[in-house]
């Protein structure tokens, strides 16, 4: 990093690895380029160490973290973090996001039904998967200019009257406009 970027502690995004093949590794590593806290779901552990990136936080079933501490010794410092039966892992990452007042988080899922799970996170948000990103529209209105041929997708479908089945594609090259009656999402394919 050059010396005439400055980032406070929590202020960048934090990535929150709930299936680490939601996008592909490059890009990853565009994520990782302000070094963000990294939390992961225990099941991911071994394929983000495989990365050769640092790992913050290991998200274990509770009673499992004597060993999880010991499985990622070489990961040391480390905070090994416990759900319990009547959590889910992602309720779990919420808490710990609000109570660190990390503003903005990057989520690798394997369902696009955790976009309903972040209603009590309230900073930035962008979900990636099956290849997608998705982004929180919050002020009810997306606007951007895109090329000809881009599809959108919304969720949830109903979201915005301009669109039925939940998907959209670019006819021409220009700003598309998307106006929805709540915060809604919208998904673009990486390429």
């Amino acid at each position: 990093m050059s010396s005439h970027h400055i980032v406070r502690e929590n202020q960048e995004p934090a990535l929150v690895i709930f299936d680490a093949h939601a996008i592909p590794f490059e890009k990853v590593q565009e994520l990782l380029e302000w070094m963000p806290m990294i939390a992961v779901l225990y099941t991911q552990v071994e394929i983000v160490l495989g990365w050769g990136i640092k790992i913050d936080v290991v998200l274990v079933p509770a009673g499992e973290e004597t060993s999880w501490t010991e499985r990622t010794k070489d990961q040391q410092p480390i905070e090994v973090i416990s759900f319990h039966i009547n959590e889910t892992p992602f309720s779990k990452a919420i808490a710990l996001l609000l109570s660190r007042n990390i503003p903005a988080v990057n989520w690798l899922v394997t369902e696009l039904q955790t976009l309903t799970g972040l209603i009590d996170f309230m900073g930035d948000a962008e979900v990636f998967v099956d290849n997608k990103r998705w982004s929180r529209v919050k002020s009810c209105r997306f606007e951007k200019w895109l090329p000809v041929g881009t599809a959108l997708y919304i969720f949830p479908e109903y979201a915005c009257s301009e669109i039925s089945d939940g998907k959209f594609i670019v006819e021409r090259d220009g700003v598309v406009v998307l106006q929805g009656e709540q915060v809604f999402w919208v998904g673009e394919e990486i390429v």
